[in-house]
């Protein structure tokens, strides 16, 4: 039996190789497009304890941002959500004090109470324009906050025949990293017609409220864990 799975994610899949070297089928279909929010902000790094990054993207988007750019960063004590965020963050040669595990947001938030780092902090938190308000609603009420919306995120808005022609006439399976994704995908497509695959709890959520169950939700927030899950559930023997 063959199987087929449907990559949704912007950027790089180099993460989800170990598919294909268990000889399962990729298919690159981005449903999110992002770019860097360029509007001019009067901000000073310096006046800021900590910055929280909960994305790669936030990362980049970060510090394309022409005022950012400008200042002096090596110094800036970091916070990141996922592995990803940290590598990216590695990439500045900067190193997270804090790298928080959890992605969902409730749980999260716990975390970052819980370490008392940022009781009374004055604190920048970096995020996507889609971000949803509970990490920063409650964020607020154990330090002093910003929220900086470093990129934009915009769903794709046409369909393509090829992928519409693959859930027609294939059993597929679809991974979605992120609401974002899903909401696009689900605008276009018949989402019923495949099997849903999805990154962790936020995107689940999300998916759920819009009347699906997810097949598998990965309790590894990265492209690795999900190929891993994937192989998995689906009892493929690694090579």
């Amino acid at each position: 039996m063959s199987y087929n799975v449907i990559l949704t994610n912007e950027g790089e899949i180099d993460g989800f190789n170990l598919l294909n070297e268990n000889g399962i089928k990729t298919f690159h279909y981005p449903m999110i497009k992002t770019s860097c929010n360029r509007k001019k902000i009067n901000v000073s790094l310096a006046d800021y304890d900590f910055f929280i990054f909960t994305s790669k993207n936030g990362v980049k988007y970060f510090f394309e941002n022409e005022v950012v750019k400008s200042q002096y960063i090596s110094k800036i004590k970091t916070i990141s959500i996922g592995s990803k965020t940290s590598l990216a963050l590695q990439k500045y040669n900067i190193d997270p004090v804090f790298k928080a595990k959890r992605s969902y947001s409730k749980l999260l938030f716990d975390d970052l109470k819980n370490t008392n780092l940022l009781n009374s902090k004055k604190v920048m938190l970096v995020q996507g324009n889609l971000a949803k308000n509970y990490l920063f609603e409650n964020l607020k009420k154990i330090c002093v906050l910003t929220k900086f919306v470093s990129y934009k995120t915009e769903i794709i808005k046409v369909m393509n025949k090829n992928l519409e022609l693959l859930l027609d006439n294939e059993k597929t399976y679809t991974v979605f990293t992120s609401p974002s994704g899903f909401l696009s995908f689900d605008n276009l497509y018949d989402s019923k017609k495949t099997s849903l695959i999805s990154i962790g709890e936020t995107t689940s959520s999300f998916i759920k409220e819009r009347g699906y169950d997810p097949l598998i939700t990965s309790k590894m927030q990265s492209y690795e864990g999900i190929a891993e899950t994937i192989i998995s559930v689906l009892q493929i023997n690694k090579k």
